[in-house]
């Protein structure tokens, strides 16, 4: 099946009071994505009047390819360089050169690869395999495991995605979201594109618009320490190191949690077990470059067992 790119404004207006939402997709052929390519999206408004052309408003945004290989897109918009890993994330862009981080949900574009062909029922019952480890997976404690699971997912969603079966995805980013499936301590922008995926697939909904424009202020370089602390602080009792939401953190935390349960695979997790596994993670990360502070550095009055 071929892959391809599709671009989507998700706008919302409030005129007098009456929330108004509008939702634009536009279709990239991969053929279109050559290195050095400037092609537009656009949004436009408002009823078409032969008699006032000022009736209908059309505004229009071009990015240019950087690269394109097996595993993803480099471009540049609004002035900003982007990378969108080609197998299933979703990226939020800025608006006006301003990051998303900075702008209100009303306003925002979302690209993600898909394909124009449907798949074979098989893959929906992938999807409820997925479902069921995640679950299972939650149950005991070990959300790491489920990072590859919701790549997987959203990778199989979009490779049917659009089509008659956009209730079933959308069921599908609810239960992740609501069950609390994936972590914002260690997979934040994961999390975050299924939220903004269920935004694409509801158009017209605006839960969860709250908890995204967190996120997107969490994870974006250009909001301090203090800050992100504080936004941690909306939702947890505990604080956790603010490299926990860094890409470099997301591209590691997976395999230095397989590490580190293997490690421990012979050892019961009695009480203290942390006072154990805090030490190994801090040197599993070390040896990745990245220097972590464990939970009882950043909470030091509370008692940890």
């Amino acid at each position: 099946m071929e892959q391809q790119l599709y671009a989507i404004t998700l706008s919302e207006t409030n005129d007098m009071g009456i929330r108004n939402h509008g939702y634009q997709e536009k279709v990239f052929a991969l053929s279109e994505l050559t290195k050095g390519a400037t092609l537009t999206v656009g949004e436009s408004w408002g009823q078409p009047n032969p008699n006032d052309a000022n009736d209908t408003v059309h505004i229009e945004w071009q990015f240019t390819v950087d690269e394109l290989t097996d595993d993803k897109l480099e471009f540049t918009f609004m002035g900003d360089h982007f990378t969108l890993n080609r197998h299933w994330q979703v990226l939020g862009t800025g608006y006006h050169g301003v990051p998303n981080a900075y702008i209100h949900i009303s306003m925002r574009f979302v690209f993600y690869f898909g394909t124009k062909e449907k798949s074979e029922e098989s893959q929906f019952d992938r999807l409820q395999q997925l479902y069921n480890q995640m679950a299972a997976n939650e149950e005991t404690g070990d959300l790491w495991k489920n990072i590859p699971l919701g790549r997987e997912a959203l990778h199989v969603m979009k490779d049917v995605a659009p089509s008659e079966e956009e209730s079933l995805f959308k069921e599908f980013c609810e239960l992740v979201i609501e069950e609390k499936l994936l972590s914002e301590t260690d997979s934040p922008r994961l999390l975050l594109s299924f939220l903004d995926f269920w935004h694409v697939l509801s158009q017209s909904d605006n839960r969860w618009n709250q908890e995204t424009y967190r996120l997107l202020r969490m994870t974006s370089p250009n909001v301090g320490e203090n800050e992100k602390l504080k936004l941690i602080d909306e939702t947890r009792l505990l604080k956790y190191d603010p490299v926990q939401l860094t890409e470099a953190w997301e591209d590691n935390i997976y395999e230095v949690e397989k590490e580190l349960d293997n490690l421990f695979k012979n050892v019961d997790r009695y009480m203290g077990f942390c006072h154990s596994y805090w030490p190994a993670k801090r040197a599993a990360l070390a040896k990745r470059g990245i220097k972590w502070r464990t939970p009882q550095e950043m909470n030091p009055t509370t008692r940890f067992d």
